[in-house]
């Protein structure tokens, strides 16, 4: 390989890992994570979906189904979730599920849970 490749090699390998670098940095939230949280807010809301249909209908199941689908649509939201408050939400939701009746007390703690993001 002769020299003037060589260095031309380099020069161009590093702009391009800078580049990348600097995206990784400043643009991973707005690129990776955001796009990856309403990816997974929508398999999350389709599958509670899916298991509210075994739970009596009640204004209360409706209720649920607005809030869920109003809040997998509220980027902002989104944008602030975290594991521990995705985990504290899934399972305030499935143990309210449980005995297929959604009570008032059940849905107002839920709707706290997702009204404090």
């Amino acid at each position: 390989m002769k020299k003037g490749c060589f260095i031309t090699a380099v020069v161009v390998f590093t702009i391009l890992l800078g580049a990348a670098l600097y995206i990784f940095q400043n643009h991973f939230d707005t690129l990776v994570l955001n796009p990856g949280k309403k990816l997974l807010a929508g398999f999350v809301k389709d599958e509670l979906e899916e298991k509210l249909e075994y739970v009596v209908d009640s204004p209360e199941k409706i209720e649920l189904k607005m809030l869920i689908r109003d809040f997998s649509k509220n980027t902002e939201a989104l944008k602030k979730l975290k594991e521990n408050d995705i985990n504290k939400l899934i399972t305030t939701i499935e143990s309210a599920m449980n005995d297929s009746i959604i009570q008032k007390s059940e849905l107002e703690e839920i709707s706290l849970i997702i009204k404090s993001k």
